[in-house]
């Protein structure tokens, strides 16, 4: 083996052990290193207090599960493809898979690139081919979603429904061409930018932070008209402030924010302010929030009490029709938090990458049900639009 494949099976067994033995401690605010050589340590403090709740909590959801075994529960953002990110292997792929498909998701919008500097058209091309070509190969376990028809059938055929995102539009490599070569692969979803400025494309979640927020450029106003051409959901998360208000301003199809938090709580320019999230809802989008502890709150919390507190503060601003959930787990935490480290440009600290926090997975759903019920009296038609049939509102009013 080499020494790149020593540390990565060392942080895999890492991860089973702080799940297994798991360590819900404190959560000690850590600085983040910036030496190679503290980050193999520092890594295992993360994964050792990323588990937000026991199993033993967990467990205690199952009747919210089956209070809901019908309705649709859609995963608004699921990180990854085999190979990306990091390294996914097909064997953690299909663990992540199999976690959403015990957790009654019946949909899921997928990640395969998130604008990587090496993310070429080509490169990301032949993902998709081959991300494709793993789903045909596997016809009774996945339905890859290309029309708003194929979310029934994969749930009747109980089959998960699947489709392709991008959290950046840099693989497009301002080619406005292809845009419809990668919908013709399956991209239903896509971002402007990942937290980073894109030159002619929009501004991204830094320019929240400094204060130089021009929101969308000429490409990118390009591209979302040719989004709403095709059927590809515009989604803001990752960008800045005005980027999220002038899409809502410029779509002519409802929007949405697929894993985003409130500035209101945790005030990071990953984050997103009142007027954003107000102007997303104004075209009927909607807002998805994730379970990512450095997201949600300054103590890097994400037990469903957190969670749904942003959720609740969503429908109190602008209804419970905005609602929804986009967990934005990553399987391979150990190895994307080496990649995250080594890469702090588009990982910014500003904005709460690679600090201690908990990673809730999607399974925490349930939680987050339980305390809008108890807590906060949703009705059953509430939960049913927060868990999945108001991002398909959304996917409806784009798909063709």
């Amino acid at each position: 083996m080499t020494a790149q494949t020593n540390i990565v099976v060392l942080w895999s067994t890492m991860i089973a052990m702080a799940i297994s033995t798991s360590a819900y401690a404190e959560i000690e605010m850590r600085p983040r290193p910036t030496d190679e050589k503290d980050f193999p340590e520092y890594i295992k403090y993360l994964v050792d207090v990323a588990e937000p709740r026991s199993a033993e909590a967990r467990a205690k959801d199952a009747e919210m599960q089956k209070k809901y075994n019908n309705s649709n529960v859609v995963d608004a953002l699921f990180v990854g493809a085999p190979g990306f990110p990091a390294g996914l292997t097909s064997q953690i792929y299909e663990e992540a898979i199999q976690h959403s498909i015990d957790n009654k998701y019946t949909l899921v919008s997928a990640t395969v690139s998130n604008g990587k500097p090496d993310d070429t058209p080509e490169v990301v091309k032949r993902r998709m081919e081959e991300t494709n070509a793993y789903w045909q190969q596997q016809p009774e376990r996945y339905l890859q979603v290309k029309s708003f028809d194929d979310i029934e059938e994969a749930k009747q055929a109980s089959k998960l429904g699947i489709i392709h995102n991008f959290q950046s539009m840099r693989p497009l490599a301002k080619d406005i061409n292809n845009v419809e070569v990668f919908y013709k692969l399956g991209l239903r979803q896509m971002n402007f930018t990942y937290n980073i400025d894109l030159p002619d494309v929009a501004d991204g979640g830094e320019s929240n932070l400094d204060g130089t927020d021009e929101g969308i450029h000429e490409f990118g106003l390009q591209v979302l008209k040719e989004m709403n051409r095709l059927g590809i959901v515009a989604d803001c998360s990752h960008s800045s402030d005005n980027t999220c208000i002038e899409m809502a301003a410029h779509s002519s199809k409802p929007v949405m924010m697929s894993h985003s938090q409130l500035m209101t709580f945790q005030d990071i320019p990953r984050n997103v302010s009142d007027k954003a999230v107000k102007a997303v809802a104004a075209t009927d989008g909607v807002i998805c929030v994730t379970f990512i502890g450095g997201f949600l709150n300054a103590k890097g919390e994400a037990t469903p009490y957190d969670i749904a507190k942003h959720v609740q503060y969503i429908r109190n601003l602008v209804g419970p029709q905005a609602t929804c959930v986009g967990p934005d787990y990553v399987y391979n935490y150990a190895e994307t938090l080496d990649w995250i480290l080594r890469n702090p440009k588009d990982f910014p600290i500003e904005s709460g990458y690679a600090t201690p926090s908990h990673m809730g997975k999607p399974g925490e759903i349930w939680g987050v049900v339980r305390e809008l019920e108890d807590r906060y009296n949703w009705t059953k038609d509430e939960i049913e639009g927060f868990l999945g049939e108001n991002v398909l509102r959304v996917y409806k009013a784009n798909w063709k």
